[in-house]
């Protein structure tokens, strides 16, 4: 099974509808349906997802963990846009080692930490650019 299919069958046993679901990450229905089809859903969208329905994907995807959980869903605005990808959605084993192979965990160094932290900060800040971007924009639509 991929992410997709994982993804819809942990809505179908949370009993929760697919509607409301879509309804409570700012999502049409249909759209939901389509990211189901998609074999590499964003992490980000499944920890938004799992958010709505109380369920922890990192269960079935264990490199997610509760610190990604946490810098994904920290200062995540209302309005984000689902597709915004976040430094974990590539797939663990392409994650480059200092010597330029790949490596299936990331290495636990000072250097490795003192990136992921400055990758975080960046994601936040990105989020924040983008909210205050559809503030203007609904400010824009009203005064016109």
């Amino acid at each position: 099974m991929h992410r997709g299919e994982i993804v819809k069958e942990a809505i179908k046993t949370s009993g929760i509808a697919v509607g409301v679901v879509a309804d409570r990450i700012g999502m049409s229905r249909r759209t939901l349906y389509n990211k189901f089809k998609e074999s590499a859903m964003p992490y980000s969208l499944m920890l938004k997802i799992g958010e709505a329905i109380h369920h922890d994907f990192s269960q079935e995807f264990p490199h997610l963990g509760r610190k990604g959980k946490k810098e994904a869903t920290a200062v995540l605005p209302a309005t984000a846009p689902a597709n915004l990808e976040l430094w974990f959605d590539g797939k663990p084993e392409e994650l480059p080692t200092p010597t330029g192979q790949a490596e299936s965990q990331p290495q636990e160094t000072a250097a490795a930490r003192t990136v992921q932290e400055c990758e975080a900060e960046l994601i936040v800040l990105q989020r924040k650019y983008i909210a205050l971007l559809e503030k203007f924009n609904d400010l824009l639509l009203k005064t016109s």
